[in-house]
């Protein structure tokens, strides 16, 4: 495939929520964010993200907090293989703050273009764009992505899963939000159950 675009759709349910829809020739696609158990030690919720799909490998990101799922204490996996994760949190620009993905021989740049406004996966000669507007079928925002390159199912599973991830700590302003957050709302270095 060399380009085309794409629209996942929100949807709600009583203890889910995530995005579905149909992803050029790799079909159906739906990612979902599951609150799961209390954790023992700080009475955290374990956050759980999975992407599925026919034709799309199995993602799973994992967290610990009490909100959405953040990038703190992350464990990414694509078809049981970890993804390794890591970004400059002392950064001032948003480029500088991208985070850097590791995934078998792969290496990937995911940059936030801005608050709650879209962001961009990109590796040698693959970049899928996303940008949130409004659903075309109703409440809420959809998620459009535009794919240029050669994208293969595991570039769209990791440029998606973060979809229903809270990545504002790449951005300059989601970085001062949650230094202050810190301050008023510290939680322990805990790292998520497999």
């Amino acid at each position: 495939m060399t380009e085309f675009q794409f629209e996942l759709k929100p949807f709600f349910r009583k203890t889910e929520h995530g995005r579905q829809g149909v992803v050029g020739a790799f079909g159906e696609v739906t990612v979902e964010a599951e609150r799961k158990k209390r954790s023992i030690r700080t009475a955290s919720r374990q956050l759980e993200v999975r992407l599925h799909g026919e034709q799309m490998p199995e993602v799973v990101y994992r967290t610990v907090g009490p909100g959405r799922p953040t990038l703190k204490n992350a464990v990414l996996a694509v078809d049981g293989h970890s993804v390794q994760l890591e970004f400059n949190s002392k950064a001032i620009r948003n480029t500088s703050r991208a985070l850097k993905l590791s995934y078998q021989e792969r290496l990937y740049e995911y940059i936030v273009t801005g608050f709650d406004k879209g962001a961009a996966l990109r590796r040698p000669g693959v970049l899928i764009s996303l940008t949130r507007g409004k659903n075309t079928a109703g409440k809420g925002m959809s998620t459009f992505g535009t794919v240029s390159g050669e994208a293969d199912a595991v570039d769209l599973a990791l440029a998606v899963i973060f979809e229903e991830v809270d990545t504002q700590e790449l951005t300059t302003s989601g970085a001062a939000s949650e230094a202050v957050n810190r301050l008023l709302n510290p939680r322990a270095n805990e790292t998520p159950a497999d």
